[in-house]
């Protein structure tokens, strides 16, 4: 990463902590205290994935990690689960799952309703952490669905305009060696 650009790495931090694909999982970067976790990563699924895994097409989130030592691995759950409902509540976005998480009560079980290898089965996870109140999905749905990518194209604005600076920059102390290479040889 160029010097000039490291001025966006605390914004670009925190996002990847905010939004980042993971739920329940603590996210690297700055902690998010005062919610239940499990230690697992998901993503939405396209329509191929959900092809492949079998899955329905009103709902599923694709487990694509699960923590060594934490809750959602010692319930069971896999890379390659689907996970289709928690607490009862379907799984569509990733969201749904940090949502539903968030609020579980640590040290209760939460069940999972999955998919694994086109079976249905429940799992009980129970989350570490305390429960925390949750915001009215409306207000955070949005931002969350689709912040990063308002976001992320200020962020490659801004990376341009630092990286056109910085050729600038550059030229310019090209051009400074070239003078006084030529003013010495005089």
């Amino acid at each position: 990463m160029h010097t000039a650009s490291t001025g966006i790495v605390p914004f670009v931090a925190l996002a990847a902590a905010l939004l980042g694909a993971p739920a329940g999982a603590e996210p690297p970067g700055p902690s998010l205290p005062g919610r239940s976790r499990i230690g697992v990563y998901v993503q939405s699924m396209t329509p191929a994935l959900r092809e492949h895994f079998e899955a329905p097409a009103d709902r599923g989130l694709l487990v694509t990690k699960v923590e060594p030592g934490r809750p959602a691995e010692r319930a069971g759950l896999r890379v390659g689960d689907v996970i289709l409902e928690a607490g009862g509540e379907p799984q569509r976005r990733t969201y749904d799952l940090v949502r539903v998480v968030g609020r579980a009560p640590g040290g209760e079980k939460l069940p999972l309703r999955i998919l694994r290898k086109g079976k249905a089965r429940t799992l009980e996870v129970v989350p570490e952490g305390a429960a925390a109140p949750w915001p009215d999905p409306g207000a955070w749905a949005d931002w969350l669905e689709h912040g990063m990518q308002m976001g992320s194209e200020e962020l490659r604005e801004q990376l341009r305009s630092l990286e056109k600076r910085l050729e600038e920059l550059e030229r310019e102390i090209q051009k400074q060696h070239e003078s006084r290479q030529g003013a010495e040889r005089t």
